[in-house]
């Protein structure tokens, strides 16, 4: 079996507790006869386990997770009529002394440690597990050294294989806080009881979403140990059982389906990122500045976007994986090809049940643009010859405007939709704005001579995924590439917004920017604070109205300190705590350096700087009105609320 970094799993925990029904591991193309000789009744075994994701868990009520399936088809073809629904979730710690006494009893998925070597008898391996030490984000803990472990306080499961870890580090008996349920450790953290919890990277991810709903509240900032998981049987179970059981298991690594893929890596793909981006075709078309064939490779929004979501999960995409043809084969193998992924789709209520979707992407104006050069009727679409792209978002828009089929000329690549409108045997060309620019330039012919004569309408760009992929690899794909958008870098910018300004740059908003908003929120928001600092922090931290306005969702206030430390924030309370001093927009300006001197030198103002338009998948201009205010602490502060800039002066 491949070495996988467990590393991978950090968001896949949240698609497991959100996506329902997975399937069962099955053995799609492997041996029909996948049921062993039936064994001796005496090799009935009680199998013991803990909700422990992504290994063992309960999705939408059904025991599912990596250990649960690969054991589902071992007991297959061991033969004794077992299932995985005779599996008891117990505490860690009751499964652990159980399985120490008790005859015929199976723990899982058990780190094989040389201190528990002679505790058990073992089959396996499973899979590999990271065992990591989490901190809370806002704490900024760092660990240079083994020694620095030794002045913290740690949480840990009893009978926990990060005990003896820590214990040889150096960590003080009294320093090492055991707790009989997992659910304690993100708790204890949370109320300052300890430092850091130990716990395997994956599964700590979901005790972090259970604490407090944030997958982001909690990051690793030591690994204690990488080691391999397997069943641990207990002494007194029959050698010959143990044997039966191994070879069974060894099954799932050399029984190989039509493609060539073994039963085990099957089962790992749906759980586990790297594994089932191995696997992946994705396809797109040429489609400037969202994705592009330039210097060998494919370039772009979406492209870079892609890379840097699987450099998330810890996978490589290979340059074969990331074909580039026309959109009417991508569109074909989408919808036909298992593990086939293709972008950038608009996602349209036609197509919503097709596929599976993540992103967005970007968000895209669909015009009609003309040759200024060319007169033309003033008649309305339905006079005009339009060339488009087969199967693209524009078809269904020019449907919608009531243009004949037989107006509209079908092209199957840009390349020829481009030379429809330059040789004359078309009128127009329906499209993406942005898109349709670039193509325009790149056959060498001026934009600036198209003219939009129609507005079509606009639509969100994502990736869509073929219906046959795992449906927890699409929620653990499409969780990553959010945190691109949101997760800033030591500068102060999300790798979202470095992509779109390094390829689209700022845009206005598609929404009316509300100045005025923003103001009377300033402005009640520092009144307020004047007269109950404390409460008036609470509630912004709550997002209660009014400080985040009801009617504009996007207007919303947050406060920071004289030292440029968030205090409060209500549209994402996570911030609270971190400081920007020195912090830019992705343009390199210190925007909130200019809040605070602003604030300081003439008590209120604007100041303008480029900012993610997460509600419309843009880079969009902002401005924000900030005004400082003493409270009723004694504390001066500098409240702030702003609007996105819209297309008007």
């Amino acid at each position: 079996m491949r070495s996988i970094s467990w590393c991978l799993i950090t968001l896949l925990l949240i698609a497991a507790a959100l996506v329902a029904g997975c399937t069962t591991a099955t053995t799609n193309g492997t041996s029909a006869n996948t049921t062993a000789p039936a064994a001796p009744a005496g090799d009935r075994l009680v199998f013991l386990t803990e909700e422990y994701p992504p290994f063992n868990y309960h999705d939408g009520g059904r025991l599912t997770g990596i250990s649960i399936d690969l054991l589902n088809e071992t007991l297959q073809r061991l033969g004794t009529g077992q299932t995985t629904d005779e599996v008891q979730i117990l505490p860690w710690e009751v499964a652990y002394n159980r399985t120490l006494v008790e005859p015929n009893t199976v723990l899982f998925a058990t780190s094989r440690l040389a201190s528990r070597e002679h505790d058990f008898l073992w089959a396996g391996p499973l899979t590999p597990e990271r065992s990591v030490l989490f901190a809370l984000r806002e704490h900024n803990i760092s660990i240079g050294a083994p020694t620095d472990l030794a002045r913290l306080t740690i949480g840990v499961v009893r009978n926990d294989a990060a005990i003896q870890k820590l214990v040889d580090l150096g960590v003080p008996a009294a320093n090492i806080h055991q707790a009989d349920r997992q659910e304690e450790l993100p708790a204890w953290l949370d109320e300052g009881e300890v430092d850091l919890f130990a716990y395997g990277e994956g599964a700590g991810r979901m005790l972090a979403q259970q604490g407090n709903g944030s997958v982001y509240r909690f990051v690793p900032v030591y690994t204690l140990a990488e080691v391999q998981t397997w069943f641990a049987f207990n002494r007194n179970t029959s050698t010959a059982t143990v044997a039966r059981f191994q070879a069974a298991l060894d099954r799932l690594s050399t029984e190989r389906d039509a493609d060539n893929i073994s039963v085990r890596d099957r089962i790992l793909a749906r759980y586990v990122p790297e594994v089932a981006l191995a696997q992946m075709t994705f396809r797109t078309e040429e489609y400037p500045p969202y994705s592009s064939a330039a210097n060998g490779t494919v370039e772009g929004v979406a492209p870079d976007l892609l890379r840097a979501t699987a450099g998330r999960l810890n996978a490589t995409l290979r340059s074969d994986q990331i074909v580039i043809g026309t959109w009417a084969d991508a569109y074909r193998s989408g919808l036909e090809t298992d593990n086939t992924v293709i972008f950038s789709t608009a996602r349209t209520p036609e197509r919503e049940a097709l596929f599976q979707w993540a992103g967005p992407i970007a968000r895209l104006h669909y015009v009609v643009l003309a040759d200024g050069n060319r007169m033309m009727d003033a008649g309305g679409l339905a006079d005009l010859r339009i060339a488009t792209i087969r199967d693209s978002a524009s078809v269904a828009y020019l449907r919608e405007r009531g243009v004949p089929d037989a107006k509209v000329r079908y092209e199957s690549g840009p390349g020829a939709m481009i030379e429809a409108v330059s040789n004359g045997s078309a009128d127009a060309l329906a499209y993406s704005l942005l898109p349709a620019r670039s193509l325009l330039s790149q056959h060498g012919i001026d934009p600036n001579r198209f003219a939009v004569i129609e507005t079509l309408g606009e639509h969100e760009l994502y990736f869509a995924f073929n219906r046959n992929v795992s449906p927890l690899m699409v929620n653990t794909f499409n969780r990553t590439l959010a945190a691109l958008k949101t997760d800033k870098d030591a500068a102060g910018v999300a790798p979202y917004e470095r992509i779109l300004y390094r390829y689209v740059g700022p845009e206005r908003s598609s929404a009316k920017a509300n100045r005025t908003g923003a103001m009377a929120v300033v402005n009640l928001t520092a009144e307020r604070l004047a007269a109950d600092t404390a409460g008036t922090l609470e509630a912004i931290n709550r997002g209660a109205a009014p400080y985040r306005d009801p009617a504009d969702p996007e207007v919303y206030a947050f406060v920071y300190d004289t030292n440029q430390t968030m205090v409060a924030h209500a549209a994402n309370y996570h911030l609270v705590g971190q400081n920007y001093r020195g912090k830019t927009d992705v343009t390199g300006k210190a925007f909130r350096d200019q809040f605070l001197a602003t604030a300081l030198s003439e008590g209120s103002g604007w100041v303008d700087y480029t900012y993610v338009n997460l509600a419309e998948s843009r880079l969009s201009e902002k401005t924000t009105y900030c005004r400082l205010t003493r409270g009723s602490d004694g504390h001066d502060y500098v409240v702030c609320a702003g609007t996105f800039r819209d297309g008007g002066p």
